[in-house]
């Protein structure tokens, strides 16, 4: 039998997702020691920076992964990110962690709270569990395919806002931002003319995570690597939320390029962003 027949059961899942909470947690106690008391910060580009806390605790979640699951693969965005993703390693594993161990470095760095910890586990290249951890604020989210979404043990859900003008917003910037000024700020424009608000928060996981709790209710972003979806994407499609790409396809980790809903306004987000829409463009994935 093809092992992508054969689907994961609760004797996989279960000590898996028990292992992505606690080693979340574990990481942010390490970030908590760090954060406010920074001595240095490394720059990978003048706008990408990386800290002890993201080395520390990167090196926690990894050592911990291999030593209880050393049949998994791990891809860990310090560790593995600089040279690019072979993105075919993680759609040929039945279990691919994907690790960002401090989504929201610049805050982090600034000492601003919005950062959390990001631990996702893929299934044969699709998002199957989600553990998002923001230590400041000691949240935890939770959520994926047979795992009810919840936040710190309660149940969540995307929110029921049916129309953009009454739809909190949110996005973020890539790190070639300063070359694509115009054009992102321009969709900002036209999706902030249409909305009743918008926020831009600094980590793509907490942004996320937020719109599967009903928070906001829709998120875009260009420029993300697997790191900074794989979890929040396996929360929010728990939660009832849809995803696609800016082109309106299925979406896929390693393509870059995201725009989240809770579904209700998807189509009306995608026109404001993207600035047209065709008929019959969107597919399955969206309402």
């Amino acid at each position: 039998m093809n092992a992508q027949a054969h689907p994961p059961d609760a004797q996989e899942i279960q000590p898996r997702l028990e292992l992505a909470v606690r080693i979340a947690q574990s990481a942010g106690a390490i970030q908590l020691q760090h954060f406010g008391r920074l001595e240095q910060v490394d720059e990978k580009s003048p706008i990408d920076l990386v800290t002890i806390a993201d080395r520390d605790s990167e090196a926690h979640i990894v050592q911990n992964i291999e030593a209880h699951m050393p049949q998994d693969l791990v891809l860990a965005e310090e560790r593995d990110g600089h040279d690019g993703m072979d993105a075919s390693r993680c759609h040929a594993a039945r279990w691919c962690w994907i690790i960002d161990p401090l989504d929201g470095t610049t805050n982090f760095s600034h000492s601003h709270p919005q950062f959390a910890v990001s631990i996702a586990l893929v299934h044969y290249g699709a998002p199957y569990l989600g553990v998002i951890f923001a230590p400041v604020r000691k949240e935890l989210f939770v959520g994926g395919v047979g795992v009810p979404p919840t936040l710190n043990g309660a149940p969540i859900g995307v929110s029921k806002t049916t129309v953009l003008s009454k739809s909190l917003l949110a996005s973020g910037f890539p790190y070639n931002r300063r070359e694509k000024a115009d054009a992102l700020l321009a969709r900002v424009k036209r999706a902030m003319m249409q909305a009743h608000g918008f926020r831009r928060g600094g980590s793509a996981a907490m942004d996320l995570a937020e719109l599967a709790a009903g928070r906001t209710d829709g998120f875009w972003e260009e420029g993300l690597a697997p790191w900074d979806l794989a979890a929040g994407i396996a929360i929010l499609e728990a939660a009832g939320g849809v995803v696609t790409d800016l082109s309106a396809k299925r979406h896929n980790l390693f393509a870059g390029s995201t725009l989240a809903s809770n579904g209700h306004i998807h189509r009306a987000l995608f026109e404001q962003v993207v600035g047209d829409i065709e008929p019959n463009r969107f597919n399955d994935r969206s309402p």
